[in-house]
């Protein structure tokens, strides 16, 4: 049932309903009025034979000549009936004519009834005393209906008698209905085939619409490679064929999007930068990976912004202007700390207010880690190069306010200055050593070593110093070692810089041990260990920055700089090798040091 009520509520079948409906009227209407027309045409002809008829009757003539003497015998009655013979030209099965005379006595009739002859004709009577009598009557012997006419006839201006026709009106109306019964027959035959046609003709409209509506449905659902068959080359083959041309441009449009849209979704996975956006009430809306790995939490669709950002000062809708700020990611730990640098820009129409927002994310702890190690150290110079020249100041002061004149005492005032300014000196000296490596400014004279050598060497230049500490200095090879491609002076500096810490952190009694070994890449290993106070955990990230101290006063004390192992790793670096730092509390601390093997294409 709801198939056929669909059915029945398409254009086709509203289009051949109407055309139905439309042509059943005109067939109506035009029925109507050819049955009208036609029966009124047949009825005018009816009553024009009749009239001509009763003009042949009643017009002088031998009849009212006959009527006016009078019919009185046999003779004048037979002829009556002969005169009434050749002027009645009806068929006797279709009309009756009967004479009457001036006294409404029926004195001859052509029908087979002749009892009414001698009596009394009642409409005749009412012709003779009123004139002309027309009426119909239905015969109650047939079921006809009779046309009855009393005319009377005149002589001279006298009425002598009267004519009385009854005529059967059934063959006017059988030849009427006939007519009627075929110009209805082929009407409906004529509709019948039309209204194929019509069907025929809103299918070949409809389809079309039904094949476009059919591809909008599927275009709606994401299918765009469909095609509407053009059967014509008329409005609906147009359409089609327009249609097609929008598919196809819409599915260009499409694979270009989606082109674009990867391009994107590649560029925002490929950035460093975390990117996101959301609509014009804060809803999130795209993210991307960096994104959710800076925040350390997932991102979902639709979550609002100041869920996303947890920002001590909450972001107001709509944004009215860029607006820069910045996120601290576990503020509580100061190594784990990020910062994060996020940076609002609203997306605005042309006239209309903000239609959504773009979030950029950027973590920039470690350049705020590096502006702050850049202030501290130029904190630490003027710290490191302000308490020598204090020092320097006060001794020179006190040597012009008249120390001087005491020798033992002025002696002891200038070692001391000497040495604070043996102590500057050596600190701008590992300024500009560290200054020009960094420029890449040190020209390096390297050349192939035997590091076996070089390390007896080191070894032996610090023996002295371990002696007087009662240090047990041991040097510990594991041949064959590597030659190595170095220049000799600068790692003589690193090894130098490396014992002397070993030796200043190693409590008498201790031992400090140099080791030298071929690693299974080819390149040399040099360490140095000692049995010293050894470093916390917490500052091993931090020992090779400049000026970074475990112990600050004590390392001052002992008369460092706090640059040695940053040149160190400068130096080795250069060299394309790698420092690293092992080191347990209490324990003692090794160094180690990896550099590349002389290859013999290296050697000129």
């Amino acid at each position: 049932m709801k198939h056929w009520f669909r059915m029945f509520q398409s254009i086709q079948w509203k289009l051949v309903v109407i055309y139905l409906s439309l042509t059943l009227i005109a067939m109506q209407l035009t029925g109507v009025y050819l049955f009208r027309s036609l029966e009124k045409y047949y009825y005018t002809e009816f009553n024009k034979t009749l009239e001509n008829q009763i003009r042949v009757l009643t017009t002088p003539s031998d009849l009212s000549d006959l009527l006016s003497k009078g019919v009185d015998n046999q003779t004048e009655i037979e002829e009556l009936n002969q005169l009434i013979q050749k002027l009645f030209t009806y068929n006797k099965q279709q009309a009756t004519l009967q004479v009457v005379d001036k006294d409404g006595i029926v004195i001859s009739t052509t029908g087979d009834n002749k009892s009414v002859i001698g009596q009394k004709n009642i409409k005749a009577t009412q012709a003779l005393e009123r004139g002309k009598y027309e009426g119909v009557r239905i015969d109650p012997a047939s079921g006809f209906r009779m046309k009855v006419v009393a005319v009377p006839i005149q002589k001279n201006g006298r009425i002598v008698g009267a004519v009385y026709l009854e005529v059967s009106m059934e063959e006017m109306y059988d030849t009427i209905n006939r007519i009627s019964i075929k110009l209805i027959k082929i009407p409906l035959a004529a509709m019948a085939i039309t209204s194929l046609l019509w069907i025929i003709i809103a299918r070949t409209i409809t389809s079309p619409v039904k094949a476009i509506t059919q591809q909008a449905t599927a275009m709606a659902e994401g299918d765009f490679n469909r095609q509407v068959e053009v059967k014509s080359n008329d409005e609906i083959g147009q359409l089609a064929t327009a249609f097609n041309h929008l598919a196809q441009h819409l599915r260009d449009a499409l694979s270009e999007n989606e082109e674009e849209k990867k391009k994107l979704e590649s560029v925002l996975a490929n950035m460093s930068d975390g990117v996101l956006a959301f609509d014009r009430e804060g809803k999130t809306i795209v993210s991307n990976q960096p994104a959710e790995e800076m925040l350390g939490k997932p991102i979902p669709l639709g979550q609002p912004i100041n869920d996303v950002l947890p920002l001590s000062d909450p972001i107001t809708l709509p944004l009215e202007e860029e607006r820069v700020t910045y996120l601290e990611m576990n503020a509580g730990d100061t190594e784990e700390l990020q910062i994060i640098k996020i940076t609002l820009t609203p997306i605005q129409r042309s006239g209309q207010k903000m239609v959504g927002l773009i979030a950029v994310l950027q973590d920039v702890t470690e350049e705020e880690k590096l502006d702050r190690r850049r202030k501290e150290f130029v904190a630490n110079v003027s710290h490191e190069l302000r308490t020598p020249l204090t020092t320097i100041k006060s001794y020179l002061e006190a040597l012009d306010e008249g120390a001087i004149n005491e020798p033992e005492l002025a002696k002891r005032f200038l070692s001391v200055t000497l040495q604070e300014a043996d102590r500057m000196a050596r600190l701008i000296q590992d300024l500009l050593h560290l200054s020009r490596l960094d420029a890449k400014q040190t020209r390096f004279n390297k050349k192939p070593t035997d590091l076996r050598r070089m390390l007896e060497k080191v070894v032996e230049r610090f023996s002295v110093p371990c002696q007087q500490k009662e240090i047990n200095l041991k040097l510990h090879v594991i041949e064959p070692l590597p030659r190595v491609y170095v220049d000799r002076d600068q790692m003589d500096q690193v090894m130098d810089n490396l014992l002397s810490n070993a030796v200043k952190y190693t409590p008498e009694g201790g031992t400090i041990t140099v080791r030298a070994r071929r690693r299974s890449d080819g390149s040399a290993e040099v360490s140095v260990s000692d049995t010293g106070i050894g470093i916390p955990k917490k500052d091993l990230a931090r020992i090779f920055e400049r000026f970074y101290r475990v112990d600050k006063a004590r390392s001052r004390s002992m008369g460092g700089t706090g640059l040695g192992l940053s040149i160190a790793k400068e130096i080795v670096q250069a060299h394309g090798g790698q420092i690293g730092i092992d080191s347990e509390y209490q324990r003692g601390t090794t160094v180690y040091f990896s550099l590349p093997p002389c290859e013999p294409e290296v050697v000129r």
